[in-house]
């Protein structure tokens, strides 16, 4: 694996990606613009063809849009940090991709979590910058606009994320497997 496209021209040529952990923190992270980059594709191609419109009546695709732009920098840098410290957290040197598929899941899942706290924060900011709530209210409208964002994200998202987020723990377990076994 040492060839490999990922070391020649991607992630593997960043600092530290051949330790363990931060090198799944990059696998988690890509990942994570993976799903992202899957997600505005569909959306794109759902507001070309105007498929749902016709059904919904209503701007739903532009929003579903503008949530993931904000989601997208939040759940990415979430899965980088997640990542690594549940590979740091989990202490083995032998490569075991089903370990992998789990952590990866979990990263993914904890991405969607970072995701909407991260879509709350601008939320929240936005609010207070205008001064539009006391802070009282601000408190709640943070608590619940982090839930109803990590709800969205789990009904809308969720079967892409978790699936995507346990297929990059595997892949990078597998991957690794194969650099020390030396074929």
């Amino acid at each position: 694996m040492s060839d490999s496209i990922c070391r020649r021209f991607g992630p593997g040529r960043l600092p530290y990606a051949s330790r363990r952990d931060v090198g799944a923190g990059i696998a988690m992270a890509a990942t994570g613009v993976l799903a992202i980059a899957i997600w505005f594709v569909a959306t794109g191609l759902l507001l070309v063809t105007d498929a749902v419109p016709a059904l919904t009546g209503g701007g739903d695709l532009e929003f579903a849009a503008a949530f993931g732009l904000l989601f997208a920098p939040f759940g990415v840098v979430t899965s980088f940090v997640v990542g690594t410290l549940c590979w740091r957290a989990v202490d083995t040197d032998a490569p075991d991709p089903t370990l992998g598929a789990l952590l990866g899941a979990c990263t993914a899942a904890t991405g969607m979590i970072g995701g909407s706290l991260g879509i709350s924060l601008v939320f929240t900011v936005a609010t207070l910058v205008f001064g539009s709530m006391a802070l009282g209210q601000l408190l709640v409208f943070a608590v619940v606009v982090s839930v109803s964002a990590l709800l969205f994200s789990a009904v809308f998202t969720g079967w892409l994320i978790v699936p995507l987020g346990a297929f990059g723990g595997w892949y990078h377990e597998r991957a690794r497997a194969t650099e020390v076994d030396g074929s």
